[in-house]
């Protein structure tokens, strides 16, 4: 996540933050009344679910740019990551990491969640076993919940960190062109559908949930942010890349969102999200320049966008971190809480996604400044 430590702070940044994990937060809360792709964790436990037509209205109209928000956050995250491990040294950088991505992810993952996801499913009859056996047993596999994006951080930020002590920083750049973001694109494409062959889009991965699916567009973006990071992009994307970024971008959303609804009349949304299958080869290509391109777009916006001080700004953005932490837990108790209210899915969704904003928002601030030592991790 973004350093609140760093001495050479940019206010759009700051903004950008707040307006992700917000949007996020948003989205999970969606998600977890949502039938065609059960990607939350309150999704299997749902007591209603939005309308197939609202669902379909939903992805075909939010998704295209909802597939590269995550993208944009470990974009921003290898912009940030070379003046952080020149100023902190190799061994600080580390332990930083260390403290600040691991200790929380090692928490959350191992405690906070099988916690949370127990406390909600068992009384239900989703999680009938013991706790041990439906969540900690040797063949479980380990739920990380939103939480899977520190995890891949902190290994992508321990490889960067081994990188650089190889001295590959020395090397020549080539410089990013549009040229390079085309071809970034294609490398991510072949090996997004290929991975999805295994792990198809919102699948488990492996022993942990750490979105495998996703990792082509993620590592190719945090490296993009690196090389960016040393062409000056966290001050400026260049007018030319941000240009011809969003016109790429417009047109590949709505290329997604035309075999979106090509899948909906196909019926053919799960081979849309892996598979040895036409639909899912489209799918990655399309969302690789989405991912790709779109990401760029979207932080030449928010620097031009973004880039002014709001009353709550500084509090907001220092509540970011920790508030993407405490998510699942404001958006499990206000699912539970309107679980018995006779009440449809389109009006539930909206009541937890404003809810869940608020109340994360509120609570990581409260614990940023009442509870002595979270200051340093969170």
């Amino acid at each position: 996540m973004l350093d609140h430590r760093s001495p050479t702070r940019l206010v759009y940044l700051d903004n950008l933050k707040v307006v992700l994990i917000a949007v996020i937060i948003a989205l999970h809360a969606v998600l977890g009344y949502a039938g065609i792709v059960e990607a939350w964790t309150y999704s299997e436990l749902r007591e209603v679910t939005l309308n197939p037509a609202v669902e379909m209205t939903l992805l075909v109209l939010v998704s295209p740019f909802g597939f590269f928000l995550i993208a944009l956050l470990f974009l921003v995250a290898g912009l940030l990551t070379p003046p952080s491990y020149d100023r902190k040294g190799a061994r600080r950088f580390v332990t930083d990491r260390l403290l600040r991505l691991g200790v929380p992810f090692v928490v959350y993952v191992f405690v906070v969640q099988p916690s949370l996801v127990y406390a909600v499913a068992h009384p239900l009859g989703h999680a009938p076993g013991s706790f041990w056996d439906e969540y900690l047993g040797a063949e479980r596999q380990i739920d990380t919940g939103p939480l899977w994006f520190v995890g891949v951080l902190l290994i992508y930020s321990l490889g960067y960190a081994v990188w650089r002590r190889r001295g590959s920083a020395h090397r020549a750049a080539l410089g990013i062109t549009p040229k390079t973001l085309t071809l970034t694109a294609l490398v991510v494409a072949p090996l997004s559908f290929a991975v999805r062959l295994v792990y198809p889009y919102g699948s488990e991965s492996g022993f942990s949930d750490l979105n495998l699916w996703e990792w082509p567009a993620c590592v190719a973006v945090f490296a993009l942010g690196i090389a960016g990071s040393r062409e000056g992009w966290r001050e400026v994307v260049p007018a030319d890349m941000a240009r011809r970024s969003r016109v790429v971008t417009l047109l590949a959303a709505g290329a997604m969102a035309a075999l979106l609804l090509l899948a909906g009349a196909l019926d053919a949304v799960e081979e849309v999200l892996g598979g040895l299958h036409w639909l899912g080869g489209l799918f990655a290509v399309v969302e690789a320049i989405l991912t790709v391109f779109g990401s760029v777009w979207l932080l030449s916006v928010a620097q031009h966008r973004l880039a002014r001080q709001y009353r709550w700004g500084p509090a907001l953005s220092r509540s970011a971190y920790a508030a993407f932490m405490l998510q699942t837990v404001f958006l499990l108790a206000l699912a539970v809480v309107l679980r018995p209210v006779d009440l449809p899915a389109e009006v539930k969704a909206p009541i937890v996604a404003v809810g869940g904003i608020g109340a994360s928002f509120g609570a990581a601030w409260l614990l940023i400044k009442k509870v002595p030592g979270v200051s340093r991790i969170l």
